[in-house]
This record gives structure tokens, sequence and C-alpha cells, in this order.
């Protein structure tokens, strides 16, 4: 896959290599949910981008920050769910409290270790409860993909597909966005192993 295509499943799924400083593409606004995993510091960031075969890296986490929300604030999920971690967590936070009436913090760990720690901020503007505490994200992931109520799920950040695999394994329409086209390549094939069809379609 390269850089100018979109890659559409049959169900009308759509996955696109894409560095978020640039415009987001139109069919991310399809998603109602979000769950995302954004890069937490520079370092983080900056190692993404070495994996991605780039050289454009950040001086700082600051022009991240801003950008991550401003796309949330144009697409304007009504409910948003954001992996973080303990460099990230207060400045997210902050930034959720911002946009939405309700804002929930659980703990969480990934590769279902509990000493790797991180958290999952719910937000909505309705109240609500989810059984996330210790959970691992990779659970939460598939919990969200089968149990929220949504017409299409979208990730920012998508990395090697949780998100549009559990999405899919539910029947349900995602939308997502990487940097690295060899993890998306990943995130591809793992769709096309629970029965995923694709079609390419340049983007320009």
């Amino acid at each position: 896959i390269n850089n100018n295509e979109i890659v559409i499943f049959e169900n009308n799924s759509k996955l696109k290599v894409h560095n978020l400083f640039d415009t987001l593409p139109d069919f991310m606004k399809e998603a109602d949910i979000i769950f995302v995993d954004p890069p937490c510091s520079k370092g983080n960031i900056n190692s993404f981008y070495t994996k991605a075969d780039r050289t454009d890296y950040q001086n700082s986490y600051e022009p991240f920050t801003i950008r991550f929300w401003e796309c949330i604030d144009e697409l304007k999920p009504k409910r948003l769910f954001i992996e973080v971690f303990k460099s990230n967590k207060e400045r997210f936070i902050k930034e959720c409290e911002q946009r939405y009436k309700n804002v929930t913090l659980y703990q969480s760990m990934y590769y279902n270790n509990p000493k790797n720690i991180c958290w999952i901020i719910v937000c909505s503007n309705e109240p609500s409860d989810y059984p996330f505490e210790n959970m691992d994200e990779e659970k939460v992931i598939e919990w969200i993909c089968a149990n929220e109520d949504y017409n299409c799920i979208g990730d920012l950040c998508m990395g090697k597909g949780l998100v549009g695999y559990y999405a899919y394994k539910n029947n349900k329409k995602f939308v997502g966005t990487e940097l690295n086209h060899k993890r998306l390549s990943v995130a591809i094939e793992r769709i096309v192993n629970l029965g995923g069809k694709y079609i390419k379609e340049d983007s320009e």
C-alpha cells in the first residue's frame, strides 16, 4: 500500500497511510465513535517516525498534541476512548474535560502484564459506566467494538489494526489512518484473515 491509496473493504470500511499533521481524509468523518492510542511523548513520536522510514522528527510533543485535538474537534465523535500513559495522562484529561461533560479514567494494562500500566479515558456527554478497570487494553478494544452502539468506529493511529480487526469481527464499519505503511499492511492482513476483501483506490 502506498501513501496515495485508500484501502476499501466490502463493508465500506476504509484505511489509509496518513501523517496526522496532514489534512484528515474525508472518510474519517464517517466515525461516530473513536478509540485511539496516540504517541505519548516526543521520543515515542520520533520512534514511530524511524519505524516508518521518516526523518522529519519532532522537536517537542506540543505540536502533535495541538494537531491531535484539532482532528478530534473536526471529527466530533459522540464518544471518545483514548489510551494514555503517565507522560500524557493529565494533559489529555484536561483537553477531554474542555470538550465533554463526562470524562472517566480507567486503569488498564498492555500485553496482559499488570506492570505495563496505561489508562483509558472515556469521554461522552452522557453518563456512562464501563467494565474497563484493570482490563487489558486489547480486551477494552474488543469490548468496545462488540458492545458499543455505533455506526462506524475510527482510529487516528491504527497501528497493527486492533480496532479494525475487532470491528470487522463484529460486522461493524471502521475507518482508520496510520503513519507506517508496514504496520497498516499488518492490519489489512489481519482483517483479510477474517475473510475481509478489499480494493485500492487512488485518493488523489
